[in-house]
C-alpha cells in the first residue's frame, strides 16, 4: 500500500545503521510521516495506521498528526531483513542520510493482521517497505558546539621502575 505524499521527519534509513535506540537486539529503520490536513489524517486512520495528534508548545505553530513507521532489521525467523530502499522521483537511489526534516515523500507499507492478546479482535501491523522522495530537503549535519579542536599536547614517558610502583596497592 502507498501512503502520501506526506512530510517526513526523523528518517533513520541508513542500510548499515538501523536505529538501535529503542531495541539494541533488533534495531529498526524508521521514519515519521506528518500532515496538518484533517482529511489525510482520516485516510490514514481508515488504512489502519496509528495516528497521534501533536499540539506544539511554540506560539503560532500549527497542530499536526503523525505516524511512526518502522521495519525491523531482523525477521522473527532470525534472518536479516533487507534495508528500506530510498529513491527519488526518477526512481534513482538517494543517500538516506541526506533526507532533512520537512522533506516530502511517499511511503510503501506492508500490512498484516494479528490477533490481540486480550482476544478483543485483531490489530494491524504496518511495516515500512520503501520511501520515495518527491521534495528533497538536503540534510547537512552541523558541527556540535562542543567539538574538539586541534590543541597543543605533550606525552610523558614514565620510567619502568615508576610505572611498576604506580601499579602497586598497599
Amino acid at each position: 500500500m502507498k501512503i502520501g505524499p506526506a512530510e517526513l521527519y526523523f528518517c533513520k534509513l541508513d542500510p548499515e545503521r538501523p536505529n538501535a535506540k529503542f531495541n539494541r537486539e533488533n534495531p529498526t529503520w524508521e521514519v515519521q510521516i506528518r500532515t496538518e490536513d484533517r482529511e489525510v489524517k482520516k485516510d490514514w486512520e481508515s488504512k489502519g495506521l496509528l495516528v497521534k495528534a501533536v499540539v506544539p508548545d511554540e506560539e503560532g505553530a500549527k497542530p499536526y498528526w503523525r505516524v511512526n513507521l518502522r521495519k525491523k532489521s531482523i525477521k522473527n525467523s532470525g534472518e536479516k531483513s533487507s534495508p528500506v530502499p530510498v529513491i527519488d522521483g526518477k526512481l534513482k537511489p538517494i543517500d538516506p542520510n541526506t533526507i532533512g526534516n520537512g522533506s516530502v515523500g511517499l511511503v510503501r507499507l506492508y500490512q498484516y493482521e494479528y490477533p490481540k492478546k486480550d482476544k478483543s479482535g485483531k490489530g494491524i501491523v504496518s511495516v515500512l517497505m520503501g520511501v520515495q522522495i518527491i521534495k528533497h530537503i538536503v540534510y547537512i549535519p552541523k558541527p556540535r558546539d562542543d567539538e574538539f579542536e586541534e590543541t597543543d599536547f605533550e606525552t610523558v614517558d614514565v620510567p619502568e621502575e615508576e610505572e611498576a610502583e604506580a601499579g602497586k596497592f598497599d
